[in-house]
């Protein structure tokens, strides 16, 4: 089963994260596994992974952060093989203005994420139902990764 949490973190993990928005707020980040957790079962297992995030905006509006921190919770199904068969994740965030936002996520066939935002306060409650593509950019071991995120909307 640790190579489920290993192929979890290689294929999964990666590019799920981010809090609030619209149009040209994108941006990327950085993701480290801190905690692993894994379930057998017969015909399959279960993998969740918490990670500490470290959200980088592009051209941030004015008045939001260049950056900030987020602890995301990835649960990840796998089937007879290592490859996973789907997974989710939750993100939540408190920017250094005090600010909070939740976001929820699917991984997709093609190793994307789809992210979105669920909740939030202050400069991030208008982007409540914002979401995003998520992809790896750089895969760096088994406990490490960077990834960008594109607005959806």
């Amino acid at each position: 089963m640790k190579n489920l949490a290993t192929a979890a973190l290689l294929t999964c993990f990666p590019a799920l994260v981010f809090a609030g928005g619209h149009g040209s707020l994108g941006g990327h980040g950085t993701g480290v596994t801190i905690d692993t957790h894994v379930m057998e079962g017969k015909t399959g297992g279960l993998v969740m992974q918490t990670t500490q995030d470290v959200w980088i905006w592009d051209n941030p509006p004015e008045g939001f952060p260049a950056a900030s921190t987020a602890t995301c919770n990835q649960y990840i199904a796998f089937g007879a093989t290592p490859q996973p068969i789907g997974g989710t994740f939750v993100c939540r965030s408190v920017d250094p203005d005090g600010d909070v936002t939740l976001n929820t996520g699917a991984f997709q066939p093609d190793g994307s994420a789809m992210i979105t935002s669920i909740a939030a306060t202050g400069k991030w409650a208008a982007y409540v139902g914002a979401s995003w593509i998520g992809k790896t950019t750089i895969q760096a071991g088994e406990n490490g990764t960077v990834y960008t995120f594109t607005p959806t909307n």
